[in-house]
């Protein structure tokens, strides 16, 4: 069985059907890259898969067991409970501005862990105790983490302060403090200029080299050639084509697939 299984993933907004049945799996430590025009369905796919938006019909299967099931109803800590499963990160980084950078890293660590002792530790003054010690290892694990992305020496810098490649680093730290079983990108380079690109891309590299199973949808097609083990081709709500870069970059089947790589190339 797969590690991650989605079966005829279905969203409409209003009148408009947005994804028509998406069949999609992959493996643990997995790299896949998300292609495909704009309005294709891709990010919906994401926030789909991440709780953000709830398909309309489908299922998500994590780790052997059913995460979701559109047929189902869940309650708002069922669905907290589903995302800690699917980390994403945003094109646009949604750090908190008022928050450090480690700040935005510890404090959802931090809630997380209150919200666990509130439910395993009913006596006040012993949940008490246990948060305090918590909160040292959240902090230590938070400082890991940043040092994890290059930049142990920003702990302190406010997001205003930091490049917008810096922003998107933190925001990849705060999505692997939750330890979900698969971090998602949506465009993670898509706010950023070509040098501040590249150290984003890297950071991504070196997840899949220690083995996170990682989504990436992408425009970046080298990043795609290069570093994924599979790409999936994605096109009116549908995925068209899939495959290993060899296959989909060299001899794609579909005409769509072919038509935008085509498109894609005599933009570059």
């Amino acid at each position: 069985m797969a590690f991650l299984e989605i079966r005829n993933l279905k969203k409409r907004f209003g009148s408009t059907q947005v994804l028509h049945g998406i069949n999609f799996s992959m493996e643990e430590g997995e790299a896949v890259a998300v292609i495909g025009s704009s309005g294709g369905g891709k990010t919906t796919f994401l926030r789909c898969l991440n709780f953000l938006e709830m398909a309309d019909e489908g299922t998500i299967r994590i780790e052997g067991g059913f995460a979701f099931d559109a047929a189902e109803t869940y309650t708002p800590a069922q669905i907290r409970a589903m995302r800690l499963k699917m980390g994403l990160v945003f094109q646009s980084f949604n750090l908190f501005p008022q928050y450090t950078a480690l700040e935005n890293i510890y404090l959802p660590m931090q809630l997380r862990t209150i919200e666990q002792l509130k439910k395993e530790i009913p006596n006040r003054r012993s949940r008490r105790a246990a948060i305090n010690r918590a909160q040292e290892e959240n902090r230590a694990r938070a400082q890991e983490l940043l040092a994890s992305v290059g930049l142990a020496q920003k702990a302190e810098n406010y997001p205003c302060q930091l490049s917008g490649g810096q922003q998107q680093r933190v925001a990849i730290a705060r999505a692997l403090s939750q330890t979900p079983a698969v971090l998602c990108f949506d465009e993670p380079t898509s706010a950023l200029d070509p040098e501040l690109t590249g150290e984003v891309l890297r950071v991504i590299k070196d997840l899949k080299d220690k083995g996170c199973t990682l989504l990436v949808v992408t425009h970046e097609m080298e990043f795609a050639r290069k570093v994924a083990d599979r790409v999936v081709f994605v096109a009116d709500g549908l995925i068209e084509e899939e495959g290993t870069p060899e296959e989909i970059f060299r001899n794609p089947r579909s005409p769509k697939t072919a038509a935008f790589l085509q498109h894609t190339v005599n933009q570059l």
